[in-house]
């Protein structure tokens, strides 16, 4: 659906927006705790796939990751706009849409992202953990060493690492 975007097909874009967007609600309100937040996020995050749909490549990996890191921007720019964070409201988590697989349920699914996750697998320990829980919960570099009780440099080595790592593994 998404190259059926690239030429401003909007019936593909309509299709993309239904089959997408309940799996990238969920994840904005993962990572930013609040309704009204995530659903600018979502909103923004589908502005943005219009307009810059030319840039995707199917060559370098399927849509849906390519869409999930626009949604984590989105969030990263609202929360860095937005301190400090607000504890998620009750009935936000009630109306949370759980159907369906997970942004990375989706994107498993895929052959790339087969090889993406035989990739990460083979990550150090520490690597892993940082750049997974960066990407798919949407954690700030200091949030990271908070979490995992390392100094804020280590952490950054240990994604940048990572990264260029996954880079050699996936590269053909």
């Amino acid at each position: 659906m998404l190259i059926a975007c690239q030429g401003g097909d909007t019936e593909a874009f309509s299709g993309l927006y239904r089959l997408t967007s309940p799996q990238l609600f969920g994840l904005a309100l993962r990572i930013l705790r609040r309704r009204d937040w995530a659903e600018e996020a979502v909103q923004e995050c589908f502005v943005t796939i219009w307009r810059r749909a030319k840039d995707y490549r199917p060559d370098l990996g399927p849509a849906l990751p390519w869409i999930t890191v626009i949604l984590r921007n989105k969030c990263l720019d609202r929360l860095r706009r937005e301190k400090p964070l607000q504890p998620l409201d009750e009935s936000a988590a009630a109306e949370r849409p759980d159907e369906g697989p997970s942004p990375l349920e989706g994107a498993l699914a895929a052959d790339d992202a087969r090889r993406l996750k035989g990739c990460v697998d083979e990550l150090e320990d520490d690597q892993r953990k940082s750049i997974l829980l960066a990407y798919y919960e949407g954690l700030t570099h200091e949030q990271l060493a908070a979490r995992l009780a390392a100094p804020l440099g280590t952490v950054k080595s240990w994604i940048r690492r990572g990264l260029q790592r996954l880079k050699r593994c996936l590269e053909p």
